[in-house]
């Protein structure tokens, strides 16, 4: 078990699920408008040439940005386990299957990075710039590398998720598998970070790979200290077995689950929506937040979280 602590609050979480209310089989144009809206109110511009990908980004991004007052040296770390969906599908059809023109805007969209560069120009940041795919563990991930560089004398950092809907059932089929019974989601989460003190707090990340019995259980043991005489909720992202719940909940006491899927659907950064709608909704004074994710094979991680009461 690899284990990273943690010393850093989050400050103005965003958590923006499919549709904005509206349920994740709902159809684009309410959401798509929505997101429009959002980032013309944060930065007094329209993104005209800018993807749907971006505006999703950049809606959600400059929310916690604006809001935790980031300052310009802060880091940037978008995570994306899909990347834009609807631009490359738009560009392929019309260079194979209904010729056409294309814009040149398109190609510059496609490109992994060019979200990132829309948040960091828009939310004004200089620090570093990255953007991390890593299937179902993107966040994850991206959530790691910042809380590391944090350690290493990085102040502040902007740490998000964001995935959307293929254009089609196809194109979703041959990308993304959602767990069963789960739907096919979209969203942009944002945590701002720091070390000044804020009302949620990132606590740990444990890394498990190929958990046994006993792998659980000296899990269980070491929150068994952070757990004692406070209530636990437990949040569990796409295509996590129940198992591995059960696993986690045996012996825990007080531990309540804290489902969030289906505000979003089924995406593989939902966590990142996971983290921000607690710690934005809070909860009982002091309350832990376990949330688990996996890579739908042999690798668990574990975020632990400590949430406040909503003010």
């Amino acid at each position: 078990m690899d284990a990273l602590s943690s010393a850093v609050y989050v400050h103005a979480p965003t958590a923006l699920g499919q549709a904005c209310g509206h349920r994740p089989s709902a159809r684009h144009a309410p959401f798509d408008q929505d997101l429009a809206d959002r980032v013309h109110r944060l930065c007094g511009q329209s993104l005209r040439q800018a993807s749907r990908f971006i505006h999703l980004a950049a809606a959600g991004a400059l929310d916690t940005a604006r809001r935790a007052q980031l300052p310009d040296t802060a880091g940037l770390y978008l995570a994306t386990g899909l990347g834009d969906q609807v631009t490359p599908a738009r560009v392929f059809s019309r260079t194979h299957l209904h010729p056409g023109a294309v814009s040149p805007f398109d190609f510059v969209n496609m490109n992994s990075n060019t979200a990132a560069y829309h948040v960091a120009r828009l939310a004004g940041l200089r620090g570093p710039n990255l953007t991390i795919t890593q299937g179902l563990l993107s966040f994850e991930w991206a959530l790691r590398l910042a809380l590391e560089a944090m350690a290493g004398g990085l102040a502040y950092a902007l740490v998000g998720g964001v995935d959307e809907r293929a254009a089609s059932r196809a194109e979703l089929a041959r990308r993304y598998r959602p767990g069963r019974g789960q739907v096919p989601g979209e969203g942009s989460g944002w945590l701002a970070l720091s070390a000044e003190p804020a009302r949620g707090r990132l606590i740990a990340m444990y890394w498990l790979t190929s958990p046994r019995k006993a792998d659980w259980q000296a899990l269980r043991e070491r929150l068994a200290g952070l757990a004692a005489r406070r209530p636990v909720q437990v949040s569990a992202g796409p295509r996590v077995p129940k198992p591995s719940i059960a696993a986690l909940l045996d012996g825990l006491r007080q531990a309540t689950p804290r489902p969030y899927l289906m505000d979003c659907g089924s995406y593989p950064t939902a966590a990142a929506f996971g983290l921000a709608q607690a710690l934005q909704d809070g909860g009982p004074e002091g309350a832990l937040l376990l949330h688990v994710s996996t890579d739908g094979r042999a690798r668990f991680v574990l975020t632990v979280c400590e949430i406040a009461e909503a003010s």
